[in-house]
């Protein structure tokens, strides 16, 4: 056996006792740090700046500017109470209108008629009194229309739908007549019957008092929430001549807004009037939409800084319009228009198209030279924007399955509209962060084969697709992937001439964050107050895309079992949060439960409380502990769900309706029945009437001298109630229609008498008052009736 030696190392030399040892003068994460600070600031400062509207003026702020404390008085003599369409309460509001508007020194002018619906679903009639009253202008090129409904849901107050629009309007008159006079008309119209369904606008553009559409401009404040900015949320045609009126004081507002709206179940008097022909701007307070058309729209939930932004802004935006050539609007095109910390910014939709290929040529020539320079492979970064779907996808799986997880754990968040419930911000924030963490693992998946760079090459690859896809299907859109995808380009040529090694490098890839701040925070924030914690999953999605063009930098190190339990501790403090936030989002007084509980009467007498089973609470609960039935055979009106929750109830006299056959005749093969619709035992907000049309056909029907549709103008779950007509505030000699009926067998109708409120003494006691009515099929009687004629 032989034996090797081997000889000792050689000793490293020591450094002389006088050279310094070297120091690292930049920390070594000091590139991602200020990323991470500057994405976080302009996100924060951008959705911030969204959501807290400017304090209210003074009661002494000058007579010429909007006072949110002198409009106030008006919203606190309007929405004591509800006040729909008929009641008492309605003709008060309509009373004060007219005296302040004469105390202004304007002529107010009542436009009496009945309005009629027949846009969708049943056909709907009631009486409207609109009120009108018009500042002259000095030259006038035309009018400005200034729009609010005086009316409100039978369950609420209103004070902000619509009492926050019907004081700015009361407000803007004021200041507008402390001022000069401007050059064109501004009208200001007070609407009937909105809240059924635009019955004030559809007469008022019936009689043809809209005027040349040509010379109009509308300005239409709404209220879908309690609190928060003034949103500008639709615009008519020929945008790029409107939205400059917006830029003395910036309302939030996107060219993206009005495809998200059109898709929503929602409707104002603006739309009316832009299918009339005329172009406009649609306003609206939507934050605190868990107040929204229920009986916590009242004055202890309205914010005043909300009422000074919305005043505020159409005011100055009435100004603008007021000293704008009118028919010169007509002659502009559509924009791109958004809010970046309170700045407008726009430009023609004609350019949309050539800045997303500008973009698609900018990505390409970054590729190209990133490939050029051995920095980016190419394999690398097909593959890897093959992946980006994936966070998107969990991003989406995220939202779904939160809002499932929470509906088990708290019930009663179901009565509220779109999940809107009283302060989500922190449940929100929860999933916002489980959505992070799934990003964060699923990048840091996907370096370990790749460079940041390649990553961030994926990621703007994406981009440039999304904003040429949008450029062609929703113009209004595009900016949101435009603006990151040329930064994205940027960053990438830019990290192509950086050396390996730089720790810049990694941040070039994540460049896109920036603007993506600026532009996809925001709309995550308007998109969740629009469309709440029930499709949380949309806002979170594009939450997701902000946190996928950030997360390059901060990933690669982690793999294996690491990756595992970071993924997972990232994951328990997501859902730690969320868990907080609905725990702090608990049910009082101040924060009622919303629910669903009507008290319905059916042909034989029988009594039952119905419920559509969203929303909890015990006292309503303990209502309907029967088995869940279907209805719309008895009460057509119960269509969705199908089942409904039930339960026996004491009877006790209610509205009821009634049918009257004055005459029937034959016309040719048709048969042409007159009928009087009315009510005993007490004074209905609406008859409702249904056609079984598998026993025969209403070929048309007529009210006073409108001739309405027959056919099928809505849904049935069974198929058989499929035409309907709704009237509204009936009077008490009741409706004289005459139906055109085909064929010679009978008609099977059903009608229903429908009266706010429920009867106390079949109660189990008062309502508690840590419960309130949610927004639909809640706090009213129906009675149901069969006929035949």
């Amino acid at each position: 056996m032989s034996i090797r030696t081997i000889p000792p190392s050689p000793a490293r030399p020591e450094p002389p006792a006088s050279a310094p040892r070297p120091v690292r003068t930049v920390p070594r994460h000091l590139p991602e740090l200020l990323l991470l600070v500057v994405v976080t600031l302009i996100a924060l400062f951008s959705a911030l700046g969204q959501a807290t509207p400017p304090e209210a003026a003074p009661g002494d702020a000058p007579a010429t500017e909007f006072s949110a404390t002198r409009a106030q008085v008006h919203v606190e003599r309007i929405a004591t109470g509800p006040h729909p369409v008929g009641s008492t309460a309605h003709d008060r509001v309509h009373d004060y209108l007219v005296q302040e508007l004469s105390a202004l020194g304007l002529r107010p002018v009542d436009h009496d008629a009945v309005g009629f619906d027949t846009s969708s679903g049943a056909a709907l009639a009631a009486p409207a009194k609109n009120i009108e009253a018009t500042l002259p202008g000095r030259n006038p090129t035309g009018r400005v229309l200034l729009v609010a409904h005086y009316d409100s849901v039978e369950t609420g107050p209103g004070a902000t739908d619509d009492g926050h629009g019907v004081a700015s309007l009361l407000e803007i008159a004021r200041a507008l007549r402390a001022g000069p006079a401007p050059r064109n008309d501004i009208t200001f119209l007070f609407t009937d019957g909105e809240e059924m369904g635009m019955i004030g606008a559809h007469a008022y553009t019936d009689a043809g008092l809209l005027g040349n559409p040509d010379r109009t401009v509308v300005l239409n404040l709404e209220g879908r929430g309690s609190e928060g900015r003034a949103v500008m949320f639709e615009t008519g045609a020929h945008s790029a001549g409107l939205v400059p009126a917006l830029t003395d004081r910036v309302p939030v507002t996107t060219s993206l807004a009005y495809e998200v709206y059109r898709l929503l179940p929602n409707n104002t008097d603006f739309g009316v009037f832009r299918k009339a022909g005329v172009t406009g701007m649609n306003f609206a307070t939507i934050g605190g939409s868990s107040n929204y058309d229920n009986p916590t729209d009242d004055l202890a939930h309205s914010s005043k800084a909300s009422l000074q932004d919305m005043g505020g802004t159409v005011l100055d935006a009435a100004k603008k319009l007021g000293a704008t050539d009118i028919p010169a609007i007509r002659d502009s095109g559509a924009a791109t228009y958004f809010t970046v910390g309170g700045v407008l910014v726009r430009y023609p939709s004609g350019a949309v198209l050539p800045l997303a290929a500008c973009a698609l040529l900018a990505c390409a020539a970054a590729c190209w030279y990133a490939a050029r320079h051995r920095t980016v492979r190419v394999r690398a970064l097909l593959t890897g924007a093959a992946t980006v779907p994936v966070p998107l996808l969990a991003a989406g799986t995220v939202g779904w399955a939160g809002w499932w997880v929470l509906t088990q754990f708290r019930p009663d968040f179901t009565g509220f509209t779109f999940g809107n419930t009283y302060r989500p911000e922190l449940t929100a924030a929860g999933l916002a962060l489980l959505t992070v963490a799934a990003v964060w693992a699923w990048a840091s998946v996907v370096r370990r084969k790749r460079s940041a760079l390649e990553l961030g090459a994926a990621v703007t690859a994406w981009l440039t697709l999304l904003s040429l896809v949008t450029a062609v299907l929703l113009p209004g859109a595009s900016y949101l992937f435009l603006w990151p995808a040329l930064a994205g380009a940027a960053g990438l040529a830019l990290g192509a001439l950086l050396p390996t090694t730089s720790r810049w490098q990694a941040v070039c890839s994540a460049l896109p964050a920036i603007p993506g701040a600026a532009l996809l925070a925001p709309v995550s924030v308007l998109l969740f107050q629009t469309v709440g914690l029930a499709l949380v999953l949309v806002p979170l999605v594009v939450f997701a895309l902000l946190a996928i063009a950030s997360v390059a930098p901060y990933t690669g190190r982690a793999r294996g079992r690491a990756l595992v339990v970071r993924a997972a501790l990232a994951s328990l403090v997501a859902v730690a949060v969320t868990t907080a936030g609905a725990v702090r989002d608990g049910v009082d007084a101040r924060h009622p439960a919303q629910v669903s509980l009507l008290y319905a009467v059916d042909s034989d007498g029988r009594a039952r409380w119905v419920s559509n089973g969203f929303g909890t609470h015990d006292w309503a609960d303990a209502h309907v502990r029967g088995e869940r039935v279907a209805l719309e055979d008895e009460f057509p009106e119960l269509r969705d769900p199908v089942r409904w929750r039930t339960g026996p109830a004491r009877s006790t006299t209610v509205t009821t309706p009634t049918l009257k056959v004055l005459n029937s005749r034959r016309v040719g093969a048709a048969r042409e029945v007159t009928v009087v619709l009315g009510a005993e035992h007490g004074s209905p907000s609406q008859l409702m009437l249904y056609a079984d049309t598998h026993s025969g056909v209403v070929e048309g029907l007529t009210v006073g001298s409108r001739k309405l549709p027959g056919g099928h103008n809505r849904l049935s779950t069974d198929g058989r109630w499929t035409w309907g007509f709704l009237y509204a505030a009936p009077p008490s000699t009741g409706v004289e229609i005459t139906l055109r009926v085909s064929g010679d067998g009978p008609l099977n109708l059903r009608l229903l008498a429908k009266t706010p409120g429920l009867p106390a003494e079949a109660l189990a006691g008062p309502p508690p008052k840590t419960v309130a009515w949610a927004a639909h099929f809640s706090g009213y009687t129906l009675a149901t009736k069969a006929f035949t004629i």
